[in-house]
């Protein structure tokens, strides 16, 4: 009870904190994701017109939701919290290292629900025919929040500055996204980069997505890839938390 109790009021503090940072949140989670479905829309011209492509801009433009949130915007604040000073007073109450990175996750959680539903009735609202597996896409969104929470966590560990984190924060919130078939299919990529780019958690989950859009059921082994790359990043991540600088 007491561990439920600490990670509860971690989320509870980043919640009422968000009250005044709701502006980047709106940035970070809908307004650039919806731009770059017009934009890929716009640039893709008549075959934009086709529903498959629609599909894929929306679940790009979801998971660019879920990585700016999970890695740019929650590593901001677990960086603000570290060098700030905040994190030694979450130390000394004291709470375990698994209780503030649980009751961030859970604001997580939050953040991708709220993203992810509304730019759902975006693509809706702009003709996007979709059969949603809500319980498989639900999944899918988690298991995504957690593995790229995973990253943020480990940049806010070890990052030497706070300038420096941010810019790693911001450079892969965004960069897991562009270097990843999310927006455009493997084929148009370079042989060297699609090699690469197939094994990156966007890669997987913008599958995943798209196939729970469209009311399949086929996404076993991107979950498990995600589920997998969840464990080991928010492992590294614990076991590097700082409470203390050297």
């Amino acid at each position: 009870m007491r561990r439920l109790t600490d990670i509860i009021c971690v989320f509870r503090i980043q919640l009422m904190s968000m009250r005044a940072e709701a502006g980047p949140f709106f940035l970070a989670a809908l307004v650039f994701p919806a731009g770059m479905y017009l934009f890929a829309n716009a640039v893709g011209g008549v075959e934009a017109a086709q529903n498959q492509s629609r599909l894929r801009f929306l679940a790009g433009s979801i998971v660019f939701s879920l990585s700016l949130t999970s890695i740019s915007w929650l590593g901001y604040l677990l960086l603000e919290n570290r060098f700030t000073g905040r994190l030694k007073l979450f130390a000394t109450l004291p709470l375990a290292p698994s209780s503030y990175i649980l009751g961030f996750l859970g604001f997580a959680f939050v953040q991708a629900a709220l993203g992810t539903t509304v730019l759902v009735l975006i693509g809706r609202i702009l003709g996007v025919v979709m059969r949603p597996s809500l319980p498989l896409l639900t999944l899918v969104v988690m298991l995504t929040v957690l593995c790229l929470c995973g990253f943020g966590v480990i940049i806010a560990a070890r990052a030497r500055s706070f300038t420096e984190g941010s810019l790693l924060t911001d450079a892969l919130g965004a960069g897991l996204v562009f270097l990843a078939p999310v927006y455009y299919t493997p084929e148009t990529m370079p042989q060297s980069l699609r090699i690469v780019s197939q094994f990156l958690p966007t890669t997987f989950a913008a599958r995943a997505v798209r196939t729970t859009l469209t009311g399949g059921h086929q996404i076993g082994s991107d979950a498990l890839a995600l589920g997998i790359m969840a464990v080991v990043t928010l492992a590294l991540g614990f076991r590097m938390t700082k409470w203390r600088e050297d």
